[in-house]
């Protein structure tokens, strides 16, 4: 029998994702009427099982929720409670950036903020950045010191939108919107800090790539795929687990039919 060559595995393959969504958040990880929560409100029951399955990044705060949140409106002591359009529910915003940073500070993994690409603007995104990732310099990171939190977050991984090529999403863009859109917040995230890592969502359509890549391909780290398990079944139950190991093989070839796409406009750059 051949031996199986393994090589090493990014930790990063294995991140998880929270969105304001059900009980996720709300009565979920974060209950600081809880019995079990911490002083941050956090769940410690919930702490010690992320951590003992190691959660390398976390992403957050959607998902499709993002595409109509304003970050600024869950920081400080004066919260603005938001309807979501997506789900159609209200969100106190209690659960803004500083609780999800003290979440994966206490879990121990990498925060990775989805921007919202929907409602928002490349400047309302930077201005997270100034808040996450400047020592001082601007008003938002003199607010998030004001706050109380002295120190810069000094946030890596920042996603360029959801699942803006969608019609359920709000603000859903057209290929040539979605590029011009993704170059101008990455630029002015890279502005702010020219440090972070930024990724953006592709999918297996030549044209969305194209344009995607020609736009801001030389500002991008990474490009997103989506691919979901639950749509191999119509009710809402899960899938056994023979049907998503065959899954990986639908996955593997959307990441394919990407790739080429990607060394095809290399090529032509």
């Amino acid at each position: 029998m051949k031996k199986r060559i393994t090589g090493k595995r990014n930790p990063m393959i294995y991140g998880q994702f929270i969105e304001h969504f059900h009980r996720q958040i709300y009565d979920g990880i974060y209950d600081p009427s809880h019995p079990l929560a911490d002083e941050d409100g956090l769940r410690t029951d919930i702490l010690d099982a992320m951590r003992r399955i190691k959660v390398p990044v976390l992403r957050w705060p959607g998902g499709c929720f993002v595409s109509s949140y304003h970050w600024k409106d869950a920081a400080g002591p004066q919260r603005k409670p938001l309807f979501d359009k997506a789900w159609r529910v209200e969100d106190p915003n209690t659960f803004g950036t500083d609780e999800y940073i003290r979440l994966c500070r206490k879990v121990g993994c990498e925060p990775y903020i989805c921007t919202n690409a929907g409602t928002g603007t490349a400047e309302e995104m930077s201005d997270w950045a100034e808040y996450c990732n400047l020592e001082s310099e601007g008003q938002y990171a003199k607010w998030r010191i004001e706050n109380g939190n002295p120190q810069p977050y000094k946030v890596k991984y920042w996603s360029i939108g959801n699942e803006n090529y969608g019609s359920w999403e709000i603000g859903a863009k057209c290929a040539d919107e979605w590029g011009r859109l993704v170059r101008e917040a990455a630029k002015m995230l890279r502005h702010v800090d020219p440090c972070v890592e930024l990724s953006a969502a592709a999918l297996p359509d030549v044209d969305w790539n194209i344009n995607l890549l020609k736009n801001c391909g030389q500002y991008l780290d990474w490009v997103s795929i989506h691919e979901y398990w639950d749509m191999m079944a119509e009710e809402n139950s899960p899938a056994d687990y023979e049907q998503c190991m065959a899954f990986t093989d639908h996955i593997a070839h959307s990441v394919d039919e990407v790739r080429d796409v990607i060394q095809v406009g290399r090529a032509d750059a």
